[in-house]
């Protein structure tokens, strides 16, 4: 059963059971508390992958064949029903692939799937959130609703360690050093760090189940101040004789096989874009236990 079908088949029995009693709810203390876990999924919008097509407008850059299982547990505070901050550690994984790009329409399409890069990432996640409730501004006559729609914004933390596949197995790219960080040739190029900081920015809608408790079905989108969640960011390839100078054997000659993966073996034009971050997102529903919310009929 899908998300989508799940989503709507607790909203109906919901309606059953809580309608069927004619109960509506009243917040007896200023806080409400709640705690709970979700299942949903992670994609990312990289330099790897992407739309298969020259116009890109964030929706057709999610390939849908690349979303992954992703899993978080939290706990809130609601203050009066309208605003509230929440804690919350995901775990998830992120790929793309140069494959996925089927399009020849033009020779930038063309060119990234000859390029052939491909890469996957776990990735780990602590955030704290703010969350803000419209329509529990107004006055209700009859109670508030059973549902509302709620936007997000915080801070968080997150890790990845991007890999790609190599003859059957997953290799760690950043100890490869594929653009030269950290050569003495590319002074410019430092190490990426694996942990860092993000901006989450999301939206959802809560649905009160019954008096202990809720639904939540959240999409949420990451800011990320990085370009190498996939690896790839500079354009240019650097010279593959250098990782014998700086590797270990075994490093090294992983390191040529993975630096141009090409489908024609030729270099391609460009290996990366640095003028766009990347990122990644995540769509989840959510159960939530509520403390602190007493019934009235």
């Amino acid at each position: 059963m899908n998300f989508g079908k799940l989503f709507l088949l607790l909203t109906i029995s919901s309606f059953i059971s809580v309608k069927g009693y004619n109960q509506v709810y009243y917040y007896d203390k200023d806080v409400m508390w709640e705690f709970g876990a979700s299942v949903g999924a992670m994609n990312c919008i990289t330099d790897v992958g992407g739309a298969n097509s020259d116009t890109k407008y964030y929706i057709n850059e999610i390939r849908s064949n690349r979303f992954k299982l992703a899993g978080s547990i939290y706990a809130s505070g609601l203050y009066q029903n309208i605003i509230g901050g929440r804690i919350e550690a995901t775990v998830g994984t992120i790929e793309a692939n140069d494959a996925d790009i089927t399009s020849t329409a033009s020779l930038n399409l063309t060119t990234k799937k000859n390029r052939n890069l491909n890469f996957r990432s776990k990735i780990r996640e602590i955030t704290l959130l703010a969350e803000f409730h419209p329509l529990m501004l107004k006055t209700y006559d009859e109670g508030e609703p059973y549902f509302s729609p709620y936007v997000m914004a915080g801070v968080g933390y997150f890790s990845f360690n991007p890999q790609a596949l190599l003859a059957g197995r997953l290799i760690d790219l950043q100890p490869l050093s594929l653009e030269g960080q950290g050569f003495a040739e590319y002074r410019d190029r430092s190490p990426y760090k694996k942990s860092q900081i993000n901006i989450p920015l999301g939206i959802g809608v809560r649905y009160e189940v019954n008096q202990f408790v809720n639904v939540r079905l959240e999409f949420l989108h990451r800011i990320l101040f990085t370009d190498y969640l996939d690896d790839a960011s500079n354009k240019f390839y650097i010279k593959p004789d250098l990782f014998s100078k700086y590797l270990s054997p075994a490093d090294a000659a992983n390191a040529r096989a993975l630096l141009n993966p090409s489908l024609n073996g030729e270099i391609p034009a460009r290996r990366g874009n640095p003028d766009n971050m990347d990122t990644y997102m995540s769509l989840s529903l959510k159960v939530g236990i509520v403390i602190g919310r007493g019934p009235r009929y």
